[in-house]
């Protein structure tokens, strides 16, 4: 049986001290792993929120040319538009990306299954197939509905546990694209998740999440079952 783990929650005084405590936890884990481990593996998020904290991560001291690079999710689309997760993420972090490993997500392959057999194959190669994928650190952010990665509510995509990369559907009603995204399994089994929500717009889903319930109803509420550390980083507004 799955024994999920307390979460914690920061509460920053507002959005650019979110951006620095959340780097500063992503920074330790990164180390550590590195210590460890020799090699540490971040997956990320895309967005506005995140793109600060990727800065001010950037302008830490780490081994660099050890950390490997993945993304949680990524929009269908061109690799370099202003809606792609892995092209706003590395225009954050500028050169120390580079020093290590990315591996991106092929979204602007014409077969989305395909390629998130791909990616799955990525991380099977990188982990090891008998191995679980545990992340040492992976960045949520959550949606005004609750989604978070690209689970949204109401089409069951939380619940898929066959596979460690899936392909999700455009949602033309929701002016929604065809993503990839990690499976909710994924998601739980990382070393350290941190979620970084900001604003008044985010107090209802974050206290939604964190109440529990319906899963498909809230996506978010899957991080309930963390296996290791969920970190929680808000600002004032968004932890009302």
């Amino acid at each position: 049986m799955t024994t999920s783990q307390p979460d914690d929650v920061i509460v920053a005084a507002d959005a650019a001290e979110a951006a620095t405590l959340a780097a500063e936890i992503l920074g330790r884990a990164i180390h550590e792993a590195v210590q460890e481990r020799g090699v540490a593996r971040v997956a990320l998020s895309g967005g506005n929120t995140p793109s600060p904290a990727y800065r001010a991560l950037a302008g830490l001291d780490l081994r660099w040319e050890q950390v490997r690079w993945y993304w949680v999710d990524e929009r269908a689309g061109g690799r370099d538009g202003a809606r792609n997760n892995a092209h706003a993420a590395l225009e954050a972090l500028g050169t120390v990306a580079s020093r290590g490993v990315v591996h991106r997500m092929e979204a602007d392959a014409p077969e989305l299954e395909a390629a998130a057999a791909r990616y799955q194959d990525v991380l099977r190669r990188e982990f090891g197939v008998a191995a679980a994928v545990a992340f040492d650190a992976l960045v949520l952010g959550i949606g005004d509905d609750g989604h978070t990665a690209s689970l949204f509510p109401g089409t069951g995509a939380v619940r898929i546990d066959d596979r460690l990369v899936a392909a999700i559907p455009a949602q033309p009603a929701r002016e929604l694209e065809a993503r990839l995204t990690l499976t909710a399994p994924v998601l739980c089994e990382a070393r350290l998740v941190v979620v970084m929500a900001v604003g008044e717009g985010k107090r209802r889903p974050v206290a939604d999440a964190r109440a529990g319930g319906d899963e498909d109803v809230v996506p978010a509420r899957v991080l309930a079952g963390q296996k290791n550390r969920l970190v929680w980083v808000l600002d004032r507004a968004a932890a009302g």
